[in-house]
């Protein structure tokens, strides 16, 4: 297995989110203290921009839904400290411009090109299907739950039917069965490290991160990928330094690129090789 750096992406901006979408990533970047986010988007291959620093008429209560085909779909708050979520705001990524925006339903889940989403009653929510390019109402779905729930299922399945690993917990209190398994555990071993270590396997290739005491008390979040069967390490690096509280959510895998986050204002893309 090897592992070949493609880019990094550095705005100097807090990154929110990541979200891969196609052969496209959209980027999420917040500044608490000016109260503004700004949107970008990517070639996930090359790193080219496509488009940079989009804003809507609402400059910071506002967020990704999600990215499905060729949209994002936004929401915004119904009040700045409240994490409920309303209206839909439909941006088309070709364009880079609103499609649509329906203030009255919230956005639920996307589903063969078109939004189900629902309009909040007293004691019920009613649901509606929409037509994602258009805006307009397909048809009523009524106050069945369990319909809505069916069909959210088939969304989840296709969501991660698209090439997504995300790491899990590696338990060093548990006894080693499988050699990826044997190899964490024999390496926690040799390094103080707090707390667990997260982890994901891509065929022979064993991805891990996980954070050892450094200097005041702090820590050093480390990422480290090893090709199992030749037990060489491919790569190390040092996404964090120095900080004070624990960031397992450092890196992922969608398809054959791995995607891991330094600090917090930029992200590496590498391509996975047999």
């Amino acid at each position: 297995m090897n592992i070949k750096k493609q880019y990094l992406y550095n705005n100097e901006r807090q990154i929110w989110r990541i979200i891969p979408a196609g052969s496209r990533v959209i980027i999420e970047e917040r500044s608490s203290e000016n109260k503004v986010v700004f949107f970008n988007c990517i070639n996930i291959n090359t790193g080219d921009g496509i488009f940079s620093d989009i804003q809507l008429d609402e400059k910071f209560w506002v967020g990704i839904e999600a990215v499905e085909d060729d949209y994002i779909f936004f929401h915004k708050f119904p009040k700045p400290d409240m994490p409920n979520h309303k209206s839909i705001i439909t941006f088309d990524i070709n364009t880079a411009s609103v499609l649509w925006k329906n203030d009255e339903l919230t956005y639920l889940f996307y589903y063969d090109g078109k939004v189900v989403c629902f309009k909040q009653l007293f004691e019920k929510r009613n649901y509606f299907l929409i037509d994602a390019a258009t805006g307009q109402i397909i048809s009523e779905l009524g106050d069945d739950d369990e319909q809505i729930n069916e069909l959210r299922q088939d969304a989840i399945e296709d969501y991660y039917a698209e090439g997504y690993l995300f790491p899990v917990e590696f338990r060093r209190d548990l006894t080693p069965e499988t050699e990826w398994e044997k190899y964490l555990h024999n390496y926690v071993q040799k390094f103080v490290i707090k707390e667990n270590v997260f982890c994901v396997t891509v065929d022979e290739l064993l991805l891990f991160n996980y954070h050892e005491i450094s200097e005041e008390n702090k820590y050093n979040n480390i990422f480290v990928a090893v090709d199992l069967e030749s037990g060489k390490v491919l790569m190390k690096e040092t996404l964090n330094k120095k900080i004070e509280n624990l960031m397992p959510d450092s890196f992922f895998v969608r398809d054959n690129l791995l995607f891991l986050l330094f600090e917090k204002t930029k992200f590496g893309v590498y391509l996975i090789t047999n």
